[in-house]
Protein backbone atom coordinates (compact mmCIF):
# COMPACT_ATOMS: atom_id res chain seq x y z
CA UNK A 1 0.00 0.00 0.00
CA UNK A 2 1.19 3.59 -1.12
CA UNK A 3 1.98 5.67 1.40
CA UNK A 4 -0.80 8.19 0.05
CA UNK A 5 -3.33 5.19 0.09
CA UNK A 6 -2.37 5.01 3.96
CA UNK A 7 -3.51 8.95 4.23
CA UNK A 8 0.02 9.84 5.02
CA UNK A 9 1.04 13.13 4.77
CA UNK A 10 1.31 14.96 1.97
CA UNK A 11 4.51 17.02 1.14
CA UNK A 12 3.31 21.04 1.28
CA UNK A 13 4.32 22.00 -1.74
CA UNK A 14 2.97 18.78 -3.53
CA UNK A 15 0.13 19.51 -1.78
CA UNK A 16 -1.03 22.85 -2.42
CA UNK A 17 -0.08 22.51 -6.52
CA UNK A 18 -2.31 19.08 -6.53
CA UNK A 19 -5.00 21.22 -4.75
CA UNK A 20 -5.10 24.19 -6.81
CA UNK A 21 -4.44 22.04 -10.09
CA UNK A 22 -7.64 20.01 -9.17
CA UNK A 23 -9.54 22.65 -8.20
CA UNK A 24 -9.06 25.01 -11.26
CA UNK A 25 -7.49 27.72 -9.49
CA UNK A 26 -7.44 29.82 -12.73
CA UNK A 27 -10.96 30.48 -12.08
CA UNK A 28 -10.63 32.97 -9.10
CA UNK A 29 -10.04 35.11 -12.41
CA UNK A 30 -13.88 34.86 -12.82
CA UNK A 31 -14.85 35.84 -9.81
CA UNK A 32 -12.47 38.57 -8.51
CA UNK A 33 -12.54 40.78 -11.26
CA UNK A 34 -16.11 41.30 -11.53
CA UNK A 35 -16.58 41.27 -7.90
CA UNK A 36 -13.99 44.47 -8.26
CA UNK A 37 -15.82 45.68 -11.24
CA UNK A 38 -19.15 45.66 -9.05
CA UNK A 39 -17.11 47.90 -5.76
CA UNK A 40 -15.47 50.25 -8.98
CA UNK A 41 -19.36 51.09 -10.27
CA UNK A 42 -20.23 51.83 -6.75
CA UNK A 43 -16.61 53.63 -6.21
CA UNK A 44 -15.62 51.19 -3.33
CA UNK A 45 -12.88 49.39 -4.90
CA UNK A 46 -9.71 50.92 -3.20
CA UNK A 47 -6.38 48.67 -3.27
CA UNK A 48 -7.57 47.90 0.33
CA UNK A 49 -10.81 46.17 -0.75
CA UNK A 50 -9.35 44.63 -3.81
CA UNK A 51 -6.85 43.10 -1.28
CA UNK A 52 -9.52 41.66 0.81
CA UNK A 53 -10.93 40.35 -2.13
CA UNK A 54 -8.34 38.05 -3.18
CA UNK A 55 -7.91 35.44 -0.57
CA UNK A 56 -12.44 36.02 -0.39
CA UNK A 57 -12.51 34.68 -3.98
CA UNK A 58 -9.72 33.13 -3.77
CA UNK A 59 -11.91 30.67 -1.23
CA UNK A 60 -15.04 30.75 -3.34
CA UNK A 61 -13.22 29.57 -6.41
CA UNK A 62 -11.79 26.45 -3.74
CA UNK A 63 -14.87 25.55 -2.38
CA UNK A 64 -17.09 25.76 -5.55
CA UNK A 65 -14.97 23.13 -7.28
CA UNK A 66 -14.46 21.69 -4.41
CA UNK A 67 -17.65 20.78 -3.69
CA UNK A 68 -17.73 19.98 -7.47
CA UNK A 69 -14.93 17.57 -7.54
CA UNK A 70 -16.59 15.72 -4.85
CA UNK A 71 -20.21 15.78 -6.30
CA UNK A 72 -18.64 14.42 -9.72
CA UNK A 73 -16.44 11.89 -8.30
CA UNK A 74 -17.75 9.16 -10.50
CA UNK A 75 -18.39 10.95 -13.25
CA UNK A 76 -15.01 12.46 -13.81
CA UNK A 77 -13.96 8.74 -14.00
CA UNK A 78 -14.98 8.91 -17.85
CA UNK A 79 -15.26 12.68 -18.33
CA UNK A 80 -11.75 14.15 -16.27
CA UNK A 81 -9.69 11.22 -15.35
CA UNK A 82 -6.60 13.54 -15.24
CA UNK A 83 -8.29 15.47 -13.07
CA UNK A 84 -9.87 12.43 -11.04
CA UNK A 85 -6.14 11.49 -11.10
CA UNK A 86 -5.12 14.68 -9.25
CA UNK A 87 -8.03 14.51 -6.22
CA UNK A 88 -6.79 11.21 -5.80
CA UNK A 89 -3.20 11.78 -5.02
CA UNK A 90 -4.43 14.87 -2.87
CA UNK A 91 -7.03 12.40 -1.12
CA UNK A 92 -10.61 12.89 -1.36
CA UNK A 93 -11.06 13.55 2.57
CA UNK A 94 -8.86 16.17 2.09
CA UNK A 95 -10.56 17.58 -0.54
CA UNK A 96 -13.91 17.63 1.85
CA UNK A 97 -11.86 19.79 4.46
CA UNK A 98 -10.76 22.21 2.17
CA UNK A 99 -14.42 22.59 1.09
CA UNK A 100 -15.71 23.03 4.09
CA UNK A 101 -12.76 25.47 5.23
CA UNK A 102 -13.09 27.72 2.04
CA UNK A 103 -16.76 28.47 2.46
CA UNK A 104 -16.05 29.71 6.09
CA UNK A 105 -13.33 31.76 4.96
CA UNK A 106 -15.44 33.43 2.10
CA UNK A 107 -17.63 33.92 4.96
CA UNK A 108 -15.44 35.21 7.27
CA UNK A 109 -13.68 37.65 4.68
CA UNK A 110 -17.66 39.04 3.94
CA UNK A 111 -18.22 39.41 7.40
CA UNK A 112 -14.88 41.91 7.10
CA UNK A 113 -16.41 43.29 4.50
CA UNK A 114 -19.62 43.72 5.87
CA UNK A 115 -18.36 45.78 8.86
CA UNK A 116 -16.23 48.21 6.52
CA UNK A 117 -19.56 49.72 5.28
CA UNK A 118 -22.87 47.65 5.84
CA UNK A 119 -25.49 47.23 3.88
CA UNK A 120 -28.48 44.91 4.16
CA UNK A 121 -27.55 44.15 0.19
CA UNK A 122 -24.36 42.43 0.96
CA UNK A 123 -25.17 39.53 3.29
CA UNK A 124 -28.21 38.03 1.18
CA UNK A 125 -25.39 38.47 -1.74
CA UNK A 126 -23.04 36.35 0.45
CA UNK A 127 -25.67 34.03 1.23
CA UNK A 128 -26.53 33.52 -2.27
CA UNK A 129 -23.20 32.81 -3.61
CA UNK A 130 -22.51 30.57 -1.17
CA UNK A 131 -26.40 28.51 -1.41
CA UNK A 132 -25.99 28.17 -5.23
CA UNK A 133 -22.10 27.43 -5.37
CA UNK A 134 -22.61 24.36 -2.91
CA UNK A 135 -26.31 23.66 -4.62
CA UNK A 136 -25.02 23.53 -7.70
CA UNK A 137 -23.19 20.37 -6.73
CA UNK A 138 -24.77 18.65 -3.37
CA UNK A 139 -28.07 19.03 -1.84
CA UNK A 140 -30.55 20.12 -4.76
CA UNK A 141 -27.88 18.88 -7.43
CA UNK A 142 -29.13 21.49 -9.73
CA UNK A 143 -26.35 20.79 -12.34
CA UNK A 144 -28.61 17.76 -13.28
CA UNK A 145 -31.99 19.71 -14.03
CA UNK A 146 -31.75 20.02 -17.54
CA UNK A 147 -33.29 23.64 -17.20
CA UNK A 148 -31.74 24.78 -13.97
CA UNK A 149 -28.20 23.53 -15.24
CA UNK A 150 -27.89 26.08 -18.15
CA UNK A 151 -28.92 29.13 -15.83
CA UNK A 152 -26.44 28.31 -12.79
CA UNK A 153 -23.83 28.20 -15.07
CA UNK A 154 -24.44 31.85 -15.53
CA UNK A 155 -23.57 32.67 -11.58
CA UNK A 156 -19.57 33.06 -12.05
CA UNK A 157 -20.07 35.51 -14.72
CA UNK A 158 -22.87 37.49 -13.12
CA UNK A 159 -23.16 36.95 -8.99
CA UNK A 160 -19.62 38.44 -8.25
CA UNK A 161 -20.28 41.34 -9.84
CA UNK A 162 -23.17 41.86 -8.42
CA UNK A 163 -21.94 40.79 -4.69
CA UNK A 164 -19.44 43.87 -5.44
CA UNK A 165 -21.81 46.25 -5.93
CA UNK A 166 -24.12 45.17 -2.98
CA UNK A 167 -20.93 46.81 -0.90
CA UNK A 168 -22.91 50.26 -1.43
CA UNK A 169 -25.95 49.24 -3.11
CA UNK A 170 -26.63 52.04 -4.94
CA UNK A 171 -30.28 52.12 -7.25
CA UNK A 172 -28.90 54.13 -9.67
CA UNK A 173 -26.16 52.12 -10.73
CA UNK A 174 -28.00 48.96 -10.00
CA UNK A 175 -30.38 49.45 -13.41
CA UNK A 176 -27.42 51.10 -15.09
CA UNK A 177 -24.76 49.64 -15.71
CA UNK A 178 -24.63 46.80 -13.34
CA UNK A 179 -28.00 44.97 -14.49
CA UNK A 180 -27.45 45.04 -18.35
CA UNK A 181 -23.66 44.08 -18.12
CA UNK A 182 -25.29 40.96 -15.87
CA UNK A 183 -27.67 40.32 -18.57
CA UNK A 184 -25.34 40.26 -21.29
CA UNK A 185 -23.27 37.94 -19.60
CA UNK A 186 -26.08 35.91 -18.79
CA UNK A 187 -27.05 35.36 -22.23
CA UNK A 188 -23.61 35.42 -23.48
CA UNK A 189 -23.19 32.03 -21.00
CA UNK A 190 -26.20 30.74 -22.23
CA UNK A 191 -25.17 30.56 -25.31
CA UNK A 192 -22.07 28.67 -24.88
CA UNK A 193 -22.97 26.70 -21.78
CA UNK A 194 -23.48 23.57 -24.24
CA UNK A 195 -20.09 23.18 -25.32
CA UNK A 196 -19.68 21.74 -21.65
CA UNK A 197 -22.41 19.15 -22.21
CA UNK A 198 -20.44 18.56 -25.37
CA UNK A 199 -17.58 17.72 -24.07
CA UNK A 200 -19.26 15.65 -21.08
CA UNK A 201 -21.32 13.38 -22.82
CA UNK A 202 -20.19 10.02 -21.36
CA UNK A 203 -19.94 10.97 -17.78
CA UNK A 204 -23.43 12.56 -18.23
CA UNK A 205 -24.96 9.76 -19.28
CA UNK A 206 -23.63 7.27 -16.55
CA UNK A 207 -25.18 10.18 -13.96
CA UNK A 208 -28.53 10.18 -16.12
CA UNK A 209 -28.29 13.85 -16.70
CA UNK A 210 -29.97 15.09 -19.76
CA UNK A 211 -28.61 18.61 -21.75
CA UNK A 212 -31.41 20.85 -22.48
CA UNK A 213 -29.00 22.53 -24.63
CA UNK A 214 -27.88 19.40 -26.88
CA UNK A 215 -31.87 18.63 -27.67
CA UNK A 216 -32.61 22.08 -28.78
CA UNK A 217 -29.71 21.68 -30.97
CA UNK A 218 -30.68 18.35 -32.06
CA UNK A 219 -34.18 20.19 -32.89
CA UNK A 220 -33.35 23.55 -34.34
CA UNK A 221 -29.56 22.61 -35.44
CA UNK A 222 -27.89 26.18 -36.94
CA UNK A 223 -31.12 28.12 -35.97
CA UNK A 224 -30.61 27.47 -32.28
CA UNK A 225 -26.88 28.47 -32.54
CA UNK A 226 -27.33 31.82 -34.07
CA UNK A 227 -30.37 32.09 -31.44
CA UNK A 228 -28.42 31.63 -28.43
CA UNK A 229 -25.18 33.05 -29.53
CA UNK A 230 -26.74 35.97 -30.80
CA UNK A 231 -28.76 36.90 -28.06
CA UNK A 232 -25.91 38.87 -25.94
CA UNK A 233 -25.28 40.69 -28.98
CA UNK A 234 -28.72 41.45 -29.67
CA UNK A 235 -28.64 42.89 -25.64
CA UNK A 236 -25.74 44.91 -25.73
CA UNK A 237 -27.41 46.66 -29.24
CA UNK A 238 -30.49 47.42 -27.00
CA UNK A 239 -28.78 48.29 -23.60
CA UNK A 240 -26.47 51.07 -25.58
CA UNK A 241 -29.42 52.74 -27.44
CA UNK A 242 -31.53 52.92 -24.45
CA UNK A 243 -28.37 54.60 -22.35
CA UNK A 244 -28.18 51.89 -19.83
CA UNK A 245 -24.82 50.70 -21.45
CA UNK A 246 -22.57 53.44 -23.25
CA UNK A 247 -22.30 53.60 -26.60
CA UNK A 248 -18.80 51.72 -26.97
CA UNK A 249 -20.67 48.77 -25.78
CA UNK A 250 -21.58 48.67 -29.78
CA UNK A 251 -17.88 47.66 -30.64
CA UNK A 252 -18.19 44.26 -28.70
CA UNK A 253 -20.90 43.29 -31.44
CA UNK A 254 -18.23 42.21 -34.21
CA UNK A 255 -17.87 39.13 -31.34
CA UNK A 256 -20.60 37.44 -32.59
CA UNK A 257 -19.04 35.99 -34.79
CA UNK A 258 -16.27 34.19 -33.10
CA UNK A 259 -19.08 33.13 -30.41
CA UNK A 260 -21.16 31.31 -33.48
CA UNK A 261 -17.67 29.68 -34.45
CA UNK A 262 -16.87 28.69 -30.89
CA UNK A 263 -20.20 27.16 -31.24
CA UNK A 264 -20.40 25.61 -34.53
CA UNK A 265 -16.58 24.20 -33.84
CA UNK A 266 -17.56 22.51 -30.76
CA UNK A 267 -20.57 20.86 -32.58
CA UNK A 268 -17.91 19.37 -34.93
CA UNK A 269 -15.83 17.75 -32.17
CA UNK A 270 -15.96 13.91 -31.84
CA UNK A 271 -12.63 12.80 -30.88
CA UNK A 272 -11.81 13.25 -26.89
CA UNK A 273 -8.87 15.20 -27.76
CA UNK A 274 -11.01 18.01 -29.82
CA UNK A 275 -13.65 18.10 -27.78
CA UNK A 276 -11.21 18.77 -24.77
CA UNK A 277 -9.71 21.87 -27.61
CA UNK A 278 -13.09 22.84 -28.23
CA UNK A 279 -13.61 23.32 -24.49
CA UNK A 280 -10.51 24.87 -23.51
CA UNK A 281 -11.29 27.56 -26.49
CA UNK A 282 -14.39 28.10 -24.94
CA UNK A 283 -12.85 29.22 -21.52
CA UNK A 284 -10.59 31.80 -22.96
CA UNK A 285 -13.03 33.11 -25.06
CA UNK A 286 -15.68 33.01 -21.92
CA UNK A 287 -12.87 35.08 -19.89
CA UNK A 288 -11.72 37.72 -22.26
CA UNK A 289 -15.34 38.24 -23.38
CA UNK A 290 -16.38 39.15 -19.67
CA UNK A 291 -13.63 41.11 -19.50
CA UNK A 292 -14.69 43.41 -22.75
CA UNK A 293 -17.86 43.86 -21.03
CA UNK A 294 -16.98 45.04 -17.94
CA UNK A 295 -14.46 47.47 -19.85
CA UNK A 296 -16.83 48.97 -21.79
CA UNK A 297 -19.80 48.61 -18.81
CA UNK A 298 -17.82 50.58 -16.03
CA UNK A 299 -14.84 52.32 -17.69
CA UNK A 300 -11.81 54.18 -16.11
CA UNK A 301 -8.87 53.68 -14.31
CA UNK A 302 -10.10 51.11 -11.53
CA UNK A 303 -11.24 49.06 -14.08
CA UNK A 304 -8.73 48.59 -16.20
CA UNK A 305 -6.57 47.55 -13.31
CA UNK A 306 -8.96 44.69 -12.35
CA UNK A 307 -8.65 43.85 -15.66
CA UNK A 308 -4.72 44.00 -15.88
CA UNK A 309 -4.58 42.00 -12.47
CA UNK A 310 -7.17 39.33 -13.32
CA UNK A 311 -5.18 38.91 -16.82
CA UNK A 312 -2.21 38.41 -14.94
CA UNK A 313 -3.72 35.78 -12.88
CA UNK A 314 -5.42 33.83 -15.47
CA UNK A 315 -2.24 33.34 -17.91
CA UNK A 316 0.23 32.00 -14.88
CA UNK A 317 -2.64 29.73 -13.43
CA UNK A 318 -3.93 28.20 -16.77
CA UNK A 319 -0.21 27.78 -17.55
CA UNK A 320 1.14 26.11 -14.74
CA UNK A 321 -1.98 25.59 -12.30
CA UNK A 322 -4.79 24.30 -14.18
CA UNK A 323 -4.95 20.65 -14.50
CA UNK A 324 -5.20 20.64 -18.37
CA UNK A 325 -2.66 22.89 -18.72
CA UNK A 326 -4.51 25.46 -20.84
CA UNK A 327 -4.37 26.15 -24.07
CA UNK A 328 -1.45 24.83 -25.39
CA UNK A 329 -0.10 24.62 -29.16
CA UNK A 330 -1.62 21.31 -29.67
CA UNK A 331 -4.69 22.30 -28.92
CA UNK A 332 -5.12 25.41 -30.77
CA UNK A 333 -3.87 23.34 -34.04
CA UNK A 334 -6.69 20.76 -33.49
CA UNK A 335 -9.55 23.50 -32.96
CA UNK A 336 -8.07 25.34 -35.93
CA UNK A 337 -8.26 21.88 -37.93
CA UNK A 338 -12.18 22.02 -37.12
CA UNK A 339 -13.06 25.39 -38.34
CA UNK A 340 -12.60 23.42 -41.63
CA UNK A 341 -16.56 23.00 -43.23
CA UNK A 342 -15.45 19.63 -44.24
CA UNK A 343 -15.98 18.70 -40.54
CA UNK A 344 -19.77 17.20 -39.64
CA UNK A 345 -20.69 17.00 -36.22
CA UNK A 346 -22.31 13.70 -34.79
CA UNK A 347 -23.67 15.32 -31.76
CA UNK A 348 -26.32 17.84 -33.77
CA UNK A 349 -27.21 15.20 -36.63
Amino acid sequence: MSEIARGAPLPLRRSALLLLRSCSIRFAAYYWVGYAVGMAAVERLTPATALLGVPMWLACCLGTESVNRLADREADVLNRPERTALCEEFGWRRLAVVAWLSWACFLLMGLVLFLTGPTTALPVMLLVDVALAVGYSIGPALKRHPVLAPLMLITPLVNPMLTGWATEADPDTLWSPVLPAAAVLAAFTLGLSGIKDITDVEGDRRLGYSSLWLSLMRLWRGTAVYVLTGAPFALLTVFALTGALPMTALTLLPAVVVSVLVVSVAGRAVRTADREAAREVMHQYTFYFLLLVLLVAVPGAPTVWAVAAAVCHWLAASRTLHWSDGLTPERMRRWTALVAPSHRSKEFS
